[in-house]
């Protein structure tokens, strides 16, 4: 990583467009926050809120205060100093004459320092409706000449496939390549290390990452919360464009690229793009939709069916569960099936890719059935990678039993990415932020299904809240080749033991889970 503040002499800018939203106030500013108080963010910065409402300092500092997560012990003092450095500005996004007023505020806190570097990062917090007009004012009014300039871009990054070719087009010819940084908030260095690390330093796994030996992959993204924060953009692009067409395309890249020739950020970036390349266009045949319905059993107003939240519309078809199954045409990935699955107001809340080996032909002396092996990659609730395996019982006959084979400290806690992908951003490292080329070959895999979606409004099958989803969906992953098998709730369980075990050693060899081998819904 490129070092941050070579000299004391520079300063730096951070704009945050579209400050007044629910992105800026939730994410943006307690990130910000962290790093001054974890005295990460470089010295010389200067925050500065920009948004068509006229913001008043004390007045946003309260708003911001429920997600900050402060200390009483450690943080009033410093919280204080935080904002000092922040400073609000309004104005029309289509209006040159706000944007001169913005770039006069910025100069004046660097002249005021007696900078003679200037660094500025725009964090692009906006509606797609306007993010022509915020590009094109930024880049005619507010760039340093002293310094670089970053923009960072946040989802949606369009659409569909034509609607991003201007969009690609006008970001593009504002801002250079290694100016933008189109960042995906689920991505993480330890995960993307770990992905690395296993794939090509182990020989088990490198020499087995391949259409010999592996049966399927699906990658999950499950969340038991209904549909609340940004209804109205949730309820306009749907759980597809949502989640599917950044975060989980960018996990299935990073599982199935080739090794990068080198550490350089392109060569990584470069890989990416030829894998994506090699999907095929996904079509409906390949895609079940769902939607949550009342379930009829929760007395929490919060959780009925999607269509009787207050702020969603009552004729409303848009998806909040979807599956599909992705085909990778390719040397090492022909004939693996890649299925996505991802929704609301589901049974639990994971994120994870399970990577299922093909089974193993052999005579086992018993009538329970051989569960293959998986390979585990669990993003949270806490980061975990284990290994699913057979194992003897104890006893003269020769019975089997399901065991794991722990790859990492149990119940480690996943920190918060987003202040380190800031970071990144003033380093210039844009290791885990996608190029412009990757999301054109996202949209082409995905707008044939989004076109569909929004001219046809296929009605999606109904599931009840703090259900699986629709069985449907299960039955077309189990045509592809995909076996559900018990719940890793034994996995769990097992976590918890170990902690207790940290603490009292005698308690370690206690838990011995009763492993069952018939296949259920997982």
């Amino acid at each position: 990583m490129l070092p941050i503040d070579p000299t004391n002499e520079t300063a730096y800018s951070f704009v945050v467009f579209g400050a007044s939203g629910h992105l800026a106030l939730s994410r943006i500013f307690p990130a910000l926050w962290q790093l001054y108080r974890d005295n990460r963010l470089p010295q010389g910065t200067k925050i500065f809120t920009f948004c068509r409402t006229q913001i008043e300092l004390g007045k946003y500092r309260i708003k911001c205060v429920p997600y900050m997560g402060l200390s009483k012990d450690r943080d009033p003092l410093k919280y204080n100093s935080f904002w000092t450095n922040v400073h609000c500005c309004c104005g029309k996004y289509d209006n040159p004459e706000d944007y001169e007023d913005l770039t006069a505020a910025m100069v004046r806190q660097e002249m005021k320092h007696n900078m003679s570097l200037a660094n500025r990062i725009f964090y692009l917090a906006i509606p797609p409706i306007v993010f022509d007009q915020v590009t094109l004012n930024v880049s005619r009014k507010c760039l340093t000449i002293t310094g670089w300039n970053r923009v960072i871009v946040e989802k949606p990054f369009a659409k569909n496939e034509l609607t991003y070719r201007p969009y690609q087009t006008q970001l593009c010819q504002t801002f250079k390549e290694s100016q933008i940084y189109m960042i995906d908030h689920y991505l993480s260095k330890q995960v993307i290390q770990n992905l690395f690390v296993v794939r090509f330093t182990n020989h088990i796994w490198s020499e087995t990452w391949n259409n010999k030996h592996i049966a399927a992959i699906m990658i999950s993204v499950k969340c038991e919360k209904p549909v609340r924060a940004k209804a109205d953009y949730f309820n306009q692009f749907g759980i597809i464009r949502d989640c599917m067409t950044n975060d989980m395309m960018q996990l299935l890249a990073m599982l199935t690229i080739e090794q990068p020739y080198s550490n350089y950020v392109e060569d990584m970036r470069d890989e990416k793009l030829k894998v994506l390349k090699q999907i095929i266009t996904l079509d409906m045949s390949n895609v079940v939709l769902g939607q949550y319905s009342n379930n009829g059993m929760e007395t929490d107003p919060i959780k009925v069916g999607y269509t009787q939240h207050s702020y969603i519309p009552n004729e409303s078809l848009t998806p909040t569960f979807a599956m599909a199954t992705l085909r990778i045409q390719s040397k090492r990935w022909t004939g693996v099936p890649f299925i996505l699955r991802v929704g609301k107001a589901l049974n639990e809340s994971k994120t994870e890719v399970r990577v299922q080996y093909k089974s193993m032909d052999c005579d086992h002396r018993d009538d329970k059935q051989i569960i293959p092996n998986e390979l585990v990659l669990r993003l949270s609730p806490r980061e975990q990678l284990f290994m699913r395996m057979m194992l003897k019982q104890s006893g003269q006959n020769l019975c089997l039993r399901e065991t794991e084979l722990n790859l990492m400290r149990w119940d480690r806690t996943v920190p918060d990415n987003f202040p380190s992908l800031l970071l990144d951003v003033f380093a210039g490292n844009q290791m885990l932020f996608m190029r412009t080329d990757e999301q054109c070959e996202i949209w082409r895999i995905f707008s044939q299904v989004l076109d569909f979606i929004d001219v046809h409004r296929p009605k999606p099958l109904l599931y009840d809240f703090g259900s699986r989803g629709p069985m449907a969906a299960y039955e077309m992953a189990a045509r592809h080749g995909f076996k559900f098998y018990e719940s890793d709730e034994w996995h769990a369980k097992r976590t918890s033991s170990a902690d207790s075990a940290e603490a009292d050693p005698s308690r370690a060899q206690q838990t011995m889970p009763n492993w069952m081998s018939s296949p259920t819904m997982s």
